[in-house]
């Protein structure tokens, strides 16, 4: 208290010396050092002040503690007495917006580690009840969920209403900053002999899809977006769910039906991006990373998402047109037709044979399908000159003869063509890159009709039957063949459209159907021109044979075909040429697919 006492005793020195103009430059020094670096002094200088304004105004008392006359010394120390308080003012002012800033950084500090174990606390809470929910809504089959659908709709409400509050008020209980719970984007609202793996939303129809990734193994699913964009999705294919109205495929195919008011639908993949403007379109992401734009009714931007040169490059396709940007980002410059038949435009209403990630039916490809159902069920293809015409052509059932070369088809992509086998002295040339049929029998060379893709029956004589079973038909298809004919089929140009399956076997039932006269054909089942099966001589009274080829993932062309199996034969002593009754079957032709990495 002494010290203080002395301090302020010495500053009231200094301050009188101010006040009588009598202070010299160091005693000022001082005194603007004190008062900028001691409160308590800068407190004593106001009080000092405004003790001398008051005595100086009441007269006479001044003369006390200045010696300096009073009518000049009384503005001056009003002036230094305002600035000392408007300087007091200001560091207070300072100080205060100081410690404010500070409290409110701490302030901001806690409510975001509050707000980050908030958010922790929810998406634990949220993973939860999706794993619950899944757990116990996959026990069901479909035929229940169809039977309780409603009850179990308004269940999975309650429940998600009740998981919405209590996340709700966990959330603005503890923070007014709190990101809302996560929205709905889709609805998964059919699907159709589905198998899925590695996905991270539920699988049962009529749930709410999140933003998430998910992958279709087996079968179809129609996805419905938010805005009412339909996507119809077929087996393999991976994609990711990312806002109400963005996807993006990696690998596989799907339809889009956007319909009015959705406009603007944007579909990526990882080398384009598509921008619907009110449209119906299919999308293929292959195995080597080309994306193929169908267009089926409207109009689609497509943009490439790699620069090249700087360049961006972007079409825009119409009804009936189709684009390819390639895995390098190249978008092609030819405008190609688009392929309604590659796609499936809904779920099926009807059991097909062909089954995503399961089985490939290849009558279905015969019939230009992509070898689930989308074929023509009643197309022909002429195995002399690869000509592809609806209908079944016989040619008044009487044997031509044809060609011997090897003939591609650039209309159907999983075919690589057709031929007329015929050995004699050469070997056969059976696919496009020259493969040959080294041991092909000498025929005549003649064939009836042409490969075909349906139900036959010529005036009630020649139906599609083995072993007393009809076959043509959607749930039991078949390759009808005459003798001399053979057709071969791409299996890499299959695997390309396929990149999540493999692969894995061929199989089929062969025999001659029934007809009216017997025949006599030799059947054959080639990989890359070796022989894999063969059936001589094969009579219609005998049983069909099955068949079953294991593929590689190396094996890229498969044949099948017939020939006469002998140059003639006799029926109640009257002579027909070999190829007369030859109508053969290849019922149930499929390739057995696996997912691609897997056994």
């Amino acid at each position: 208290m002494t010290d203080q006492k002395n301090t302020h005793t010495d500053l009231c020195e200094l301050l009188t010396a101010l006040l009588d103009n009598t202070i010299s430059e160091s005693q000022f020094a001082e005194v603007e050092n004190r008062l900028a670096t001691d409160p308590d002094a800068r407190k004593y200088y106001i009080e000092f002040l405004t003790v001398y304004i008051g005595l100086h105004r009441r007269g006479g008392a001044s003369a006390a503690i200045v010696k300096s006359p009073p009518s000049s010394s009384t503005p001056k120390v009003e002036e230094l007495l305002r600035e000392a308080i408007e300087h007091e003012e200001r560091l207070t002012t300072e100080q205060s917006c100081r410690q404010a800033q500070l409290q409110k950084d701490e302030d901001e500090k806690t409510a975001q580690l509050r707000l980050e174990e908030i958010k922790r606390l929810a998406d634990e809470k949220f993973q939860e009840f999706l794993q619950k929910e899944q757990a116990r809504l996959d026990k069901f089959k479909h035929q229940r969920y169809i039977a309780d659908r409603n009850w179990r709709h308004f269940s999975i409400s309650v429940m998600a209403a009740s998981l919405i509050i209590v996340i709700s008020a966990l959330y603005f209980s503890r923070s007014p900053n709190v990101p809302a719970v996560p929205q709905a984007v889709a609805t998964l609202t059919e699907t159709l002999n589905t198998k899925w793996d590695d996905s991270t939303l539920p699988t049962t129809i009529g749930s709410e899809l999140f933003a998430g990734e998910m992958r279709l193994i087996k079968g179809y699913a129609q996805i419905t977006f938010i805005d009412g964009a339909e996507i119809v999705l077929q087996a393999p294919t991976r994609f990711k769910l990312e806002t109400d109205e963005q996807m993006f495929l990696q690998s596989g195919r799907l339809t889009a039906k956007i319909p009015p008011g959705a406009e603007g639908f944007k579909l990526d993949t990882p080398n384009a991006m598509m921008i619907d403007l009110g449209t119906e379109f299919g999308v293929i992401v292959s195995g080597d990373g080309q994306s193929e734009l169908h267009v089926f009714q409207g109009e689609v931007k497509l943009f490439s998402e790699k620069r090249i040169g700087g360049n961006i490059y972007k079409q825009t396709f119409r009804t009936g047109e189709a684009g390819v940007i390639d895995q390098n980002g190249q978008l092609s410059e030819k405008t190609y037709k688009a392929s309604p038949r590659c796609f499936v435009h809904s779920i099926p209403d009807k059991t097909t044979y062909g089954r995503p990630g399961e089985r490939m039916d290849l009558a279905d490809v015969v019939g230009g399908g992509n070898g689930f159902g989308t074929g023509d069920p009643n197309q022909s293809i002429n195995p002399d000159n690869g000509q592809v015409r609806p209908g079944f052509y016989h040619r008044n059932r009487k044997a031509v003869l044809g060609s011997s070369d090897f003939v591609p088809i650039a209309d159907l992509d999983f075919i690589d063509g057709v031929f007329i086998p015929d050995g004699g002295d050469e070997s056969v040339v059976v696919s496009s890159w020259g493969h040959t049929f080294n041991n092909c029998p000498d025929t005549n060379s003649k064939f009836c009709w042409d490969i075909f893709n349906g139900n036959v029956t010529l005036d009630g004589r020649c139906k599609q039957i083995l072993d007393g079973k009809e076959y043509g038909t959607y749930s039991q298809p078949a390759i009808s063949i005459h003798s001399n004919s053979g057709i071969t089929f791409d299996l890499d140009k299959i695997r390309g459209s396929m990149p999540g399956s493999r692969i894995v076997a061929f199989s089929t039932l062969c025999g001659l159907a029934t007809s009216e006269r017997d025949g006599m054909a030799d059947f054959w089942v080639l990989v890359d021109g070796q022989k894999r099966f063969s059936i001589p001589e094969a009579r219609q009274q005998d049983r069909a044979r099955s068949v079953r080829i294991n593929l590689a993932d190396h094996d890229r062309f498969l044949t099948i075909a017939i020939t006469d199996g002998s140059k003639t034969i006799y029926e109640a002593n009257s002579k027909h040429e070999a190829t007369g009754s030859d109508w053969g079957l290849f019922a149930e032709p499929a390739l057995i697919l696996a997912p691609a990495g897997g056994k």
